[in-house]
């Protein structure tokens, strides 16, 4: 690449610090301020290059430029979103030639062998995304960032100045693939506390003190052998089909005596423990024994890999702090099962090495539809629950680690029959004020930041075209599901006081009650109600819709083009931006009968729900019946495995248990 004198510089972030560091390590850089018709950019600025730097800069008649850019510009020639290349293919590819270099296999050592130990420590190398500065994806989505700004420039080559990393050369040629000569300087953010690094390289204080924070004095040990929940804020204990962490418990004959749950005020203890169910407040036992099976896991520090010997020396302590503080927690809770649906990081994976510490299982229940493999996804657990045989291939596909795969079906698929009374009052109400035809639009979440996130403007489009279209059309109306209703007003922005205009219509209803985090109405409610489900996205709500056999279509504005849900028709099922996907809705409103396979999505639901008969939750609690049961008994973790396993092939078939 030609790093001649006339190669733009650009940098991660502006501070006193990178400007001097820059100055006295690269001669290209203290060439470059000699040309007057240099100009130079930046991502982010500190304190001091806001304060100091620029106004020198300024003063020196030097260019400084901040890169105004938005996820949603910063695609591939495919057309492809960064942000979705990036867990679909590049970190799969970066994570493979970390774990062949010759350095990590210096570092590495024999105690990782032991348990999941080595895929706790790949999956953390590429772990978090964009929003955390020092993670793997924030610098790939970075040199993408720079490389777009380069072709609005018409630059065919920079320079580009990042604080300096752990497997730097591999992110260097990474860059260079795009004409981008990335050069580094001294990392420049804070430092954890000696405080804080003492307390997370000593296992047992950091339970200790961990126990601490969340002990109470109520707490008691269970008597009961114990399924401990990974809750998602859903604390509804009525089989109402509404959000609830309990779906499977209240569709099937699992004993609620045999769950424990953490709750998060005195309301939701006491509720849970009216139905029964074991409380914690997410404390073990304060004065556990000191750990003498455990072999910690150890590095082989290489000097000249300092940077690559904090992070996994850092990775491995946080892994004995988690494996250790759970192991604690499931001795003292009489746990055996650790159901859980979070696995867009490697926690749960020092977590499911502590239940199998107990002699206890790990399950993993599905919460979302995967277009495509994406490795914030790949999970490490004795149990995968799958919506389908595609779901199960693609965990394969991403290397996800399990001894039983089981095909369920989609888990909420219970929920229509349960709410089309509920659904049919609010399609009432519309009607009596004027609709005549209704629409249900799926929104997503957004931040105020469109660097980082889509943003609130790609999602104000999902209220703004249909409150337009309902004002110029009285016979139509609308029902809206946020997935955070709790923000919405904030993140319309102008575009709520149009949904304020259009609701005293009476023909637009929007679910606002919300759980802990989130929207408690499913989107099926709001889709029963309608006559039409359109989803700003390609995603999983829509699915929910399309199990009820409501016409349902998605639009791609993003740039998802790899997600198994292209493969519908385009122009009748997925569409590319919301004027095409609101004409088609109101000719299909208009004469349904001319538009034939609009929203239909017969070609590919076997691949997505086999089963379709709102059994799945049902099938969820049964099989974890058997769990508890076999470890009721006193059975042996493997005996329990696969007497589970028999009993759901023989039930449902052979071919929805995988074994791996």
């Amino acid at each position: 690449m030609n790093n001649c004198q006339e190669s733009p510089f650009y940098f991660e972030n502006l501070s006193l610090k990178t400007i001097l560091s820059s100055f006295f390590k690269y001669k290209s850089f203290r060439l470059s301020l000699k040309i007057n018709t240099q100009t130079y950019f930046y991502l982010d600025q500190s304190w001091s290059g806001e304060k100091i730097i620029i106004p020198l800069f300024k003063l020196l008649g030097i260019k400084l430029i901040k890169i105004d850019f938005q996820m949603m510009k910063i695609k591939d020639e495919n057309n492809e979103l960064i942000r979705y290349r990036i867990v679909r293919k590049d970190l799969f590819e970066i994570q493979q030639q970390i774990i062949v270099s010759d350095d990590y296999k210096r570092l590495k050592h024999s105690s990782w062998k032991q348990n999941r130990i080595s895929d706790y420590i790949n999956k953390g190398l590429v772990d978090e995304g964009i929003m955390v500065k020092k993670s793997t994806s924030r610098i790939l989505y970075i040199i993408h960032v720079v490389n777009w700004h380069m072709s609005e420039q018409k630059n065919t080559h920079c320079n580009f100045i990042v604080d300096n990393r752990a497997w730097f050369n591999i992110f260097k040629n990474y860059a260079l693939q795009y004409q981008i000569n990335l050069l580094f300087v001294k990392d420049l953010s804070l430092k954890p506390s000696f405080l804080s690094n003492f307390i997370k390289n000593n296992s047992q204080l950091y339970t200790i003190i961990k126990n601490i924070k969340y002990w109470s004095y109520s707490h008691k040990k269970n008597k009961s052998v114990n399924l401990y929940l990974e809750g998602r804020g859903d604390v509804n204990l009525q089989n109402n089909g509404h959000h609830s962490d309990f779906f499977w418990l209240l569709n099937s004959s699992f004993p609620s005596k045999n769950l424990l749950y953490q709750y998060h005020n005195k309301t939701e203890k006491l509720l849970l423990e009216s139905f029964d169910i074991n409380t914690t407040k997410g404390a073990g036992n304060l004065f556990f024994p000191a750990e003498k099976k455990y072999t910690a896991p150890q590095i082989t520090i290489q000097k000249d890999l300092a940077k690559e010997s904090e992070l996994i020396q850092s990775t491995l302590a946080f892994y004995n702090c988690n494996r250790i503080f759970w192991k604690n927690f499931f001795e003292t809770n009489n746990t055996k099962i650790y159901m859980m649906w979070h696995r867009f990081n490697n926690y749960h994976i020092a977590v499911s090495d502590a239940i199998n510490d107990v002699g206890g299982v790990s399950v993993y229940w599905p919460v979302s539809l995967d277009g495509y493999s994406i490795i914030e996804a790949v999970s490490n657990t004795d149990i995968l629950f799958s919506f389908s045989a595609f779901g199960a291939t693609l965990e394969k596909q991403m290397n996800s680690k399990f001894r039983y795969n089981i095909i369920t079906g989609y888990p909420r698929d219970y929920a229509g029959s349960i709410l089309k009374v509920e659904a049919q009052l609010l399609r009432k109400k519309l009607e009596e004020n004027g609709a005549k035809k209704i629409v249900f639009v799926i929104d997503e979440n957004s931040i105020d930041d469109n660097r980082w996130h889509t943003g609130h403007e790609l999602q104000r489009d999902n209220y703004r075209y249909i409150l337009e279209k309902v004002l110029e059309t009285p016979w139509l109306g609308v029902v809206f599901k946020p997935k955070a209703a709790k923000t919405l007003k904030y993140r319309l922005g102008d575009v709520a006081n149009l949904l304020e205009r259009v609701e005293k219509t009476g023909r637009c209803f929007i679910y606002r009650d919300s759980t802990r985090y989130t929207t408690s109405a499913p989107p099926v409610l709001a889709g029963l109600s309608a006559d039409v489900c359109i989803h700003g996205h390609l995603g999983t709500a829509a699915l929910e819709c399309v199990l009820e056999k409501i016409p349902t279509i998605m639009i791609d504005r993003e740039g998802d083009p790899h997600n198994k849900l292209h493969e519908l028709p385009e122009g009748k099922v997925v569409f590319r931006n919301w004027p095409d996907a609101i004409n088609a809705t109101m000719d299909y409103l208009d004469s349904p009968q001319e538009y034939i396979g609009f929203g239909d999505w017969s070609s590919i639901i076997d691949e997505l729900d086999p089963f379709r008969d709102g059994k799945a939750a049902f099938r969820i609690g049964s099989y974890l019946h058997w769990l508890i049961q076999g470890f009721e008994q006193g059975l042996d973790k493997e005996i329990v495995l696969v007497e589970a396993a028999e009993k759901y092939k023989k039930q449902w078939g052979a071919d929805k248990v995988i074994t791996l």
